[in-house]
């Protein structure tokens, strides 16, 4: 049964193996070690139920292998009813078997190699194929449940009724005893009945028997080992024995030779091989003139057979007869069917009588029509190279059949057909060649299968291509199709499983419409394929595997319709395909784990996509519609129905650890929109969603978030059950995020209940105590969005990261949500982003009456918001105006210099908020008279103005060095105390770099202009650049003033002093006052304590000991006082008007 075991084999290998989220007809998959092959998935609809159901393949069990009624996939999905036992499986350590009683068929060679001794039929049982249980070698008994209505058993033997009829179905394999004696009333003998039966020598056929059906591969006894007649009871009318070789009754019909019998030995027939089998001849009774299909299939012992009279020699009558050599074709022989000798490797040459009317054999030995136009048969041992006669127009079916050694075939120019099976099997055949100019039409169905061949250049002639016709040509590298070609169809599984093919290409114009089911899967060196214009079908896992192939490109004008299920699946390097206008539809699974492929776009033209057409495509981020399309549409790379209602597919590259947003305007989940997204870790639900269909969560292996922004929970009877897949996903496993207020309505949910725990949004005060709270909102364990916030700040500050006091978590705040200041009631008049920040909401600094309060927003992070709300989902109208904004158009942007570009062309910021960023910050630095203070919520630049412009150079000082070095007063003989103030690069410890004009967020400074006593009216600052570095100030004697305003309070033991901004002179706060100190400037606090009438004189420039700056008392001095006032030149004064005087030792204000 050679011919059987490989066909099954290549059976088998048609089928394109699933994995953990496809499933389609054909599929295999393995669940508690027997693997189940997919028979039949048909869908409710038309007043039927949806039914599915499966074949048992094989199976890794030992010992009994109980088979289950039923089975779901191993994604839980579906579940398949048993219904088949399928051929050709591997059972090997199965010793006994449990039927279910769903089971319908059992096929041929079930259960092969396994230990079974006995097997049981149940009763539904109503298709055991024939040959079904030849391959247990051990097997000694079939029984039957009663009520089968067509199998029943007697002494371990199947019978089955045919339409009233007995047949002897199938004899255990092992059952003992050498002769049998078929039961009389039994009507026939079914193909393959003995077929194996190991201890048989004799079969004795009662007179009942009418029917001994045969093919061309086999007959009721094939490959009984041992046995040698084959006896007919005498009052058989339809049939008789010769010799225990089995004839019609009128003798003309060779029915069955014993697979074991001898011929009779003949030296003259021997072969050229000291080594070959010794020559045993079988003449054919006179009476014959028809020799059966499948009467000598596999026979053991001949060499030679002597036909005599036969006129007709049917499909397979000589199959794979192992010894045969020679057959005498005499005159009589009139007709020889396909096949009619194939497969005996030691069969060289034909020779047929030169008065034959009808065949004629050339000079190679190949048997032709008598015309020449057909070539009948090659003889299966002739090794080498051959040519076709110039006359042949049509290769016969399974001419060239298992013809193992033929190296080369040249094609003549008139030959149109090569048939079906014609060179199966030829594994030495490295080369075909077709003369100019080539006439072939059709090359039919599993004609090259298993050849040797390399290469392969197909005419223009030729039109179609059978199914299976070059599958498993394993050293086959390239193909081409000559220019305008007439190819309108390749077959089924016509190139798959070629390992090492590389290329495919047509060299010009074809005429190809369908491209069939499995046409070149698992072709896994396959790099690209061009699809030509006329192609209107790409079947089912056309492409399936093909794990090489980067590129598939659309002839223009491109004629597709479908995609199939399965067809581009596990083309695991697709990088690109572009689809076509036209193309209608894309099937089931058509791209599933095309995990190179990053984007996809869909025609205007298709009207179906399977849900599941994408999934486990693990790089893909976005799907772009054409806007014309009727059916679909894109969103931010999302697909979606037309009205963008429905979330018909979630790209997999989107899932983010962070967070994962979904568009607002979704209200339906639909079915397998995250199907096995193993990438998932959280979701966020949009307010609007209030439907989720099935499997929508299914296979979700890592989702652990699932975040609500409405503050109603979606109904449980609107989430159908299998949308979190219970046999798949573990609800405790997954948190609930919900927004305060709601957490007991999602609580009360039949749905939701079930999930871990339900988290609420939380508040925290960020933004110093007493300030006000912000609402942090939970998209996942790792990442918060900013909802709201109460803080009555004037720079409002978000920070990288917030710690939940509820729960004790640490979130990194990266998003700024939607209307997030809606509520807000106070009037932040800047925002601070010192977080990396991912997404901004629509109108996000508006309150809820369309206002906002915020002028200037100022972003720290290297790298732009890369989710702008209003960009991502797609917020335009018909000429591509914004129809939402984040910002208003009058709110300023400050970003760093180093980025400022990067801003400027991010998506989402060019051409919509470009002219608003700048890195220069002007109007807030200011000095009117030499000195003043600073003091900002995130590091800044302050001598980025003199680099750019060579004027207005800043230097900041935080630290008092010394009060101990007493001098003398420029003006009177008292003494008076100095100190010297030092810069700030000076107490920046190990990240000094000797900026002096660099101020590190937080940070109260004094500032000196150093090129005159005020700045210019144009002077701007810049974030800061280095606040990659940690920064500690040590010994500032300044404290800065963020957020907002703030209340300070004096004291004679604790003095403060504030500077004067028109005269640039600390001032000492009066003891016992509150004063209202501004935000972004900052006070000073001596370190030492001036008490009593010591004279404070701190030195700005170290190189400056004689500088007089004062710090003194803030007095209403008037002229009256009877002291004595000096200018600053050390002249006496008369009653001294408004300005600047020393009085005392001290520089005083007189107002």
């Amino acid at each position: 049964m050679r011919k059987i075991r490989f066909l099954l084999f290549a059976l088998l290998a048609l089928l394109y193996v699933t994995n953990v989220n496809a499933i389609v007809k054909g599929n295999q998959f393995t669940r508690d070690g027997i693997t189940y092959e997919v028979t039949l998935m048909r869908p409710a609809g038309n007043g039927l139920p949806e039914l599915n159901e499966v074949q048992v393949v094989s199976s890794t069990v030992s010992g009994t292998l109980t088979i289950p009624q039923s089975v779901k996939d191993l994604n839980n999905q579906y579940t398949f009813q048993v219904t088949a036992i399928g051929s050709a499986g591997t059972y090997t350590n199965v010793t006994a078997v449990n039927l279910p009683s769903t089971l319908k068929t059992i096929k041929t060679n079930a259960f092969s190699k396994s230990q079974i001794t006995t097997i049981n039929i149940p009763a539904g049982t109503d298709d055991i194929y024939d040959g079904a249980f030849a391959q247990i070698e051990n097997l000694t008994a079939i029984t039957v449940d009663a009520g089968n209505s067509k199998y029943t058993a007697e002494d371990g033997i199947l019978y089955e009724d045919k339409s009233g009829n007995k047949y002897l179905k199938a004899y255990p394999v092992a059952k003992a005893g050498t002769t049998f004696t078929v039961p009389s009333g039994v009507y026939g003998v079914s193909t393959n009945g003995f077929q194996l039966a190991k201890n048989l020598t004799t079969i004795n056929l009662p007179a009942s028997i009418q029917d001994l059906p045969t093919s061309a591969e086999a007959n009721g006894f094939t490959s009984a080992a041992n046995l040698t007649a084959i006896k007919v009871d005498p009052a058989n009318t339809n049939f008789k024995d010769e010799d225990g070789v089995v004839l019609t009754q009128d003798g003309k019909t060779l029915v069955a030779y014993p697979f074991a019998r001898r011929g009779v030995p003949d030296p003259n027939y021997n072969g050229p091989l000291a080594t070959m089998h010794p020559g045993e001849v079988y003449t054919i009774p006179n009476s014959v003139e028809t020799i059966a299909k499948g009467a000598f299939a596999q026979v053991q012992h001949i060499t030679a057979v002597k036909l005599n009279n036969v006129k007709k020699i049917s499909a397979g009558a000589f199959y794979s007869v192992r010894n045969l050599r020679n057959v005498e074709l005499g005159a009589s022989v009139e007709t020889i069917e396909d096949g009619a000798i194939t497969g005996s490797p030691d069969f060289t040459r034909f020779a047929v009588d030169s008065n034959n009317p009808n065949y004629t054999a050339d000079e190679e030995g190949i048997i032709y029509t008598k015309n020449q136009e057909e070539l009948v048969l090659y003889p299966s041992g002739r090794a080498g190279e051959y040519s076709t006669l110039p006359t042949t127009k049509k290769i016969r079916k399974r001419a060239f059949y298992y013809a193992q050694k033929v190296t080369k075939v040249n094609f003549n120019s008139a030959l149109e057909n090569i048939d079906n099976d014609a060179f199966q099997v030829t594994t030495a055949l490295n080369e075909i060649t077709f003369a100019a100019p080539s006439s072939l039409n059709r090359i039919g169905t599993w004609v090259f299968y298993m050849s040797g061949l390399t290469k392969l250049e197909l005419p223009a002639s030729l039109k179609e291509i059978g199914s299976t016709a070059f599958s498993k040509n394993k050293n086959l590298k390239t193909v081409t199709v000559a220019d305008n070609s007439q190819l309108e169809s390749i077959g089924t599984s016509a190139f798959s499983d070629n390992s090492n093919l590389e290329s495919f290409t047509f060299e010009g114009s074809t005429a190809l419409k369908t491209i069939r089911g499995n046409a070149f899967s698992n072709d896994t060196k396959l790099a690209s394929f061009d699809v030509p214009a006329n192609v209107e079908t790409i079947n089912k896992a056309a492409f399936e595997g093909t794990t090489s192939m980067k590129h598939v490109t659309f002839q223009a004008p491109a004629k597709i319709k479908t995609i199939g299920e399965g067809a581009f699946q596990n083309a695991s390097a697709l990088e690109n395909i572009d689809l076509p206008e036209g193309l209608l539809e894309i099937k089931k699974d058509a791209f599933n784990k095309c995990t190179s492929l990053t984007e996809i776009g869909i025609p205007s033209t298709v009207t179906t996509i399977d849900p599941t057409g994408f999934q486990q495509a693990e790089n893909l981020e976005k799907f772009t519609v054409n806007k014309n399309n009727t059916v679909y549409s894109s969103v931010d790379g999302f697909l979606l129905s037309k009205d963008k209602k429905t979330l018909v597919s979630f790209p997999p590259a989107k899932a983010n650890t962070y967070y994962t947003l979904l568009p607002p305007t979704i209200e339906t989940i639909g079915a397998q929109a995250f199907y096995a997204i193993n990438k998932l870790e959280n979701i966020t639900i949009p307010e609007k969603v209030n439907r989720i269909e099935k499997f929508a969560f299914d296979q979700l292996v890592n989702l652990n978030t699932i975040a609500f922004l409405g503050k109603h929970p979606i109904p449980a009877a609107n989430v159908d059950p299998s949308a979190f897949n219970p046999d798949n996903v573990h609800p405790n496993t997954i948190d609930l995020s919900v927004r305060k207020g709601s957490e007991s309505e999602y609580a009360a949910n039949n749905v939701w209940k079930k999930f871990h725990q339900v988290g609420v949004s939380f508040s925290e005060e960020t933004n110093g105590a007493g300030n006000g709270e912000t609402e942090y909102f939970p998209l996942s364990r790792n990442a918060v969005m900013i909802v709201d916030t109460k803080a009555d700040v004037y720079t409002y500050v978000v920070k990288p990261k917030v710690k939940n006091h509820l729960d004790g978590n640490t979130y990194e705040v990266r998003l700024w949500g939607d209307y997030a200041l809606n509520t807000n009631t106070t009037n932040i008049e800047e925002v601070v982003f010192k977080n990396t920040l991912d997404y901004v909401g629509i109108d996000a600094f508006k309150k809820h009456d369309g206002t906002s309060t915020v002028k200037r927003i100022y972003f720290t992070a290297t790298v732009p918001t890369k989710d702008m709300s209003a960009t991502k989902w797609e917020y335009f109208d018909n000429d591509g105006h914004y129809t939402q904004n984040e910002f208003s158009s009058d709110l300023k942007i400050y970003v760093k210099k180093s980025v400022e570009n990067d801003y400027k062309n991010a998506k989402g910021w060019k051409n919509h908020y470009a002219d608003q960023i700048s890195y220069k910050i002007p109007g807030e630095v200011t000095i009117q008279n030499l000195w003043g203070t600073f003091a900002r919520e995130f590091d800044a630049d302050l001598g980025i103005y003199n680099r750019e412009t060579g004027k207005g150079k800043v230097a900041a000082f935080v630290a008092q060095k010394s009060a101990d070095v007493k001098v003398a007063d420029p003006v009177h003989t008292f003494g008076i105390y100095k100190f010297k103030v030092e810069s700030i690069d000076m107490h920046e410890g190990e990240s000094s770099d000797g900026d002096e004009s660099y101020v590190p967020a937080d940070n109260g400074v004094l500032i000196e202009a150093r090129q005159g006593r005020t700045l210019p009216a144009d002077f701007y600052y810049a974030i800061g650049e280095k606040d990659n570095k940690t920064y500690t100030i040590t010994n500032n004697m300044m404290t800065g003033v963020t957020v907002k305003k703030a209340v300070v309070n004096s004291t004679t033991a604790d003095p403060l002093y504030a500077m004067s901004k028109s005269e640039g002179l600390f001032k000492l706060i009066k003891p016992g006052t509150s004063f209202n100190f501004p935000v972004h400037k900052a006070y000073a606090k001596p370190q030492d304590n001036f008490s009593g009438a010591a004279k404070v004189q701190p030195v700005f420039d170290e190189e400056d000991n004689n500088g007089v700056t004062g710090i003194e008392n803030i007095e209403n001095t008037t002229t009256t006082d009877n002291n004595v006032y000096y200018n600053l030149q050390g002249q006496r004064v008369e009653n001294p008007q408004h300005g600047v005087f020393i009085h005392n030792g001290k520089k005083v204000v007189l107002k």
